[in-house]
């Protein structure tokens, strides 16, 4: 039919730009219950006293509960990714005798309404004998543990070395150490988390709507914590207005409802506000780097090595995804011959980390890219011409560069990055301004380019349930869940192709555990990759039930049978017609139900890859910084709608702006977040952001049949590097180095200084 590869609007737009969208906060069971959550004040103290009579005697209040009152949950979380080099510690649903984050659950209140739960949770009286806070985690090691029973704060160590490591830097002509710093960021989804949770005490069985990116993993870890049979527990994702990997888990407060609601049989509700967000909702970067490489005199990279510290916050829910995907994504599409890192992974006391946008991918282009810059400055090279040396040439491909992917070594089966780099360089007009071209006027520009290989997928599987509804519609569930990528459009089109339907015949559901047994969700760039090639292999087998259905009532054989735009037609014989809603008619008079259901297993990750050029304009005086010009070139493999993948790669883009000049989380001595407002704590905007130009390299990916590949996340890689190199570049007079994130006019102002000394 044509739809893979078509410019199609989203189906789901109208409904959700029209506010008919069906969000958690809209969710009103009968007889909701509202939750507030008392929160820590400090960010490391001990609770001497805990005292909740005050609250409970608010009218309207249900019940108070502390660690005490809710002691049959009072363990930890399940740990989202386990590995054997993590000493895991994951928060329990309320803080017991020692708080580790500003932010961290305290006590919980149910009431009437939201109103009286927030007026009861302030009436909570917390005696608190506040303790020595740990902010840096380079210090984290020799620090006391935070954790007693716990022997280090260092609760993971991330090491890989590849041909001789450290000591091939003897074979290099010339050297460089660099020092990086990338700050604490908050994911800031559109809609703050929220839960509604009810249990149903006639059929034991517990509903519960929460924007999650994985309805399957959610439903696993709600039944382990309550001791629930995970059939009697159905979760539902509906609306959800973002993710980007920090609601790819439990937190305390979706344990707390479930629990609370099967304790006082009503549904009970949370949603989060926008302060909540900052203080309690898993956070990323925050990284330390010190970083080398060593090149021949023509600039060929001899070795690499980075020692980072990951500051992993008070605990570990995540495990050390971050931490390792940092580590093993620093080479990106370069040859790197020896190569050695050792990250270290310590606990401090702010909310804990948790992937989001990138989950490690950017940081690990952010130490190449840069890597590469001052090489190439410190050797008087063009910074083009040494990406030029050093990439991986097509005749070189399938490459392995001696790391491990996902589910075997890490091999990248096809690129072509010189021609990539070359045609963004072009676009951009690197040449004219590389090079000093006109001194005159306080603005100064610069341009920056920076590389990225992007791995997506690669790992368990997902499914693709398709069912012929009553009016000859086809069905297709997944275990996928959208928070604004376009699923149900782009799982449509890859349906309707392949089962040679019109679009408008799909119907598209997920987010929803009864709608299909298993599933894993939407995170790491894998939806299409997964969802789209078992969506390829479901149609294969429903077409058959079909016709086989079809055979049963004409009483031929189904090769006798043609199927045309969902009509099933005897050979030669045009009369002997069905539809697939006479077909739906037909089975329903005989309870058959026509499904097929079909799972696709990662064989691999799938690489893309793409450029960045980004022209800056800094003011000489304030130091004020203007995109005047953003160039992408992003190969996504097999492009199911590029109108959904050009969003993708720029919203990315703009979250990696934000990250490069906006974006960081401070901290005062005590672990106190000091910017935790939007009046503090910038975004970036719209009139911040520049026209993005976009070209699209398609590269089927070798290791899935459809050729799919992620493209939501290599749009968050390099506008970093390429943002530190461009402005670094305007302001070539000043001689400075940009190196810490984000890039602000007053650390410009105090580079500069410096430099002057």
């Amino acid at each position: 039919m044509g739809y893979i590869g078509k410019r199609m609007t989203r189906v789901e737009d109208e409904r959700l730009v029209t506010g008919q969208g069906r969000y958690v906060s809209d969710i009103e069971l009968p007889g909701t219950v509202h939750m507030a959550i008392v929160r820590s004040l400090y960010a490391h103290a001990e609770i001497t006293r805990l005292d909740l009579n005050q609250a409970q005697q608010l009218p309207g209040v249900v019940g108070v509960f502390g660690p005490k009152e809710l002691a049959a949950i009072m363990k930890p979380l399940p740990l989202g990714t386990p590995d054997p080099r993590l000493d895991a510690i994951t928060p329990m649903p309320l803080a017991g005798d020692r708080v580790h984050y500003v932010g961290e659950p305290v006590a919980v209140v149910v009431a009437c309404d939201r109103y009286v739960a927030e007026d009861a949770a302030a009436l909570v009286s917390v005696g608190y004998r506040a303790l020595d806070a740990l902010t840096d985690p380079r210090l984290a090691a020799t620090a006391p543990p935070l954790h007693p029973g716990h022997p280090s704060n260092e609760v993971a160590t991330v090491e890989y070395r590849v041909g001789q490591g450290e000591e091939a830097f003897r074979d290099a002509d010339v050297v460089v150490d660099v020092d990086l710093r990338l700050d604490r960021v908050v994911a800031h989804p559109m809609e703050p988390r929220g839960v509604v949770a009810h249990y149903d005490a006639k059929t034991e069985e517990l509903l519960i709507f929460a924007g999650t990116q994985g309805v399957h993993g959610y439903r696993r870890a709600i039944a382990s914590m309550l001791d629930l049979n995970e059939d009697h527990v159905r979760v539902i994702a509906p609306d959800t207005g973002g993710g980007f990997g920090v609601k790819n888990r439990i937190y305390p407060e979706d344990v707390l409802a479930a629990y609370l609601s099967c304790q006082l049989s009503v549904p009970v509700k949370w949603q989060g506000d926008r302060s909540e967000e900052f203080i309690s909702t898993n956070q990323e970067r925050d990284q330390w780097h010190h970083a080398r490489i060593g090149v021949k005199k023509n600039g060929q990279i001899v070795a690499v090595s980075d020692e980072f510290f990951q500051d992993q916050g008070a605990y570990t829910p995540a495990g050390i995804i971050v931490a390792d995907t940092t580590a093993i994504c620093i080479p990106g599409p370069y040859r790197v011959p020896n190569f050695a890192v050792t990250g270290h992974v310590v606990l401090t006391n702010k909310v804990p980390v948790g992937p989001y946008r990138g989950a490690g991918r950017p940081q690990g282009t952010f130490v190449m890219e840069r890597l590469l810059d001052h090489v190439a400055d410190t050797l008087g090279m063009d910074r083009l011409e040494i990406r030029r040396i050093n990439l991986i040439k097509p005749e070189e491909l399938p490459y392995q560069n001696g790391l491990p992917g996902r589910g075997g070594p890490m091999t990248i089966p096809y690129g072509e990055f010189q021609n990539t780099m070359d045609q963004v360089a072009t676009a951009i007009n690197y040449d004219h301004y590389s090079h000093p071209h006109d001194t005159r006027g306080p603005w100064k520009l610069g341009v920056g380019i920076a590389n990225y290989l992007e791995m997506s997928g690669g790992a368990g599987f997902e499914g693709a349930r398709m069912r012929l509804l009553d009016d000859g519609r086809v069905e297709v569930a997944t275990g996928a869940s959208s928070q604004g990528q376009g699923h149900l459009t782009a799982f449509a089109q890859v349906a309707a192709d392949r089962l040679q339907l019109p679009f408008e015949q799909i119907v598209v559901v997920e987010g929803d555990t009864s709608a299909i047994h298993r599933g894993i969700g939407t995170f790491g760039s894998r939806s299409m990759m997964m969802v789209g090639n078992a969506t390829r292999m479901a149609a294969q087998g429903f077409r058959t039930k079909l016709l086989e259905f079809a055979a049963e009532m004409f009483e031929a054989s189904m090769d006798d049978l043609h199927w045309e735009n969902g009509t099933i037609t005897v050979k030669g014989v045009p009369s002997r017609t069905i539809s697939l809603a006479d077909i739906a008619t037909r089975a329903a008079q005989e309870d058959r139900a026509l499904v097929y259901e079909a799972f696709y297993d990662a064989t691999g990750p799938a690489f893309g890859m793409g450029t960045h050029a980004v022209v800056v304009a800094v003011h000489q005086k304030t130091f004020a910084i203007e995109i005047r010009e953003y160039q992408i070139c992003h190969d996504g493999g097999v492009v199911v709608n590029p109108l959904l993948a050009d969003g993708q790669t720029i919203g990315g883009t703009v979250q990696g702006l934000g990250t490069a000049l906006f974006e960081g989380l401070v901290f005062d001595a005590t672990g106190q977040p000091l910017n935790a407002t939007f009046l503090d704590y910038l975004l970036p905007a719209a009139g911040e952001m520049p026209d993005f130009l976009i070209s699209e390299r398609e590269y089927p990916e070798p290791t899935n049949p459809e050729g799919f590949k992620g493209i939501a996340e290599g749009g968050i890689m390099p506008p970093m590097a390429a943002i530190c190199a461009a402005v670094e570049n305007a302001l070539r007079e000043f001689s400075i180095t940009v190196d810490q994130l984000p890039v602000t006019p007053n650390y410009l102002f105090s580079q500069v200084k410096e430099g002057s000394r």
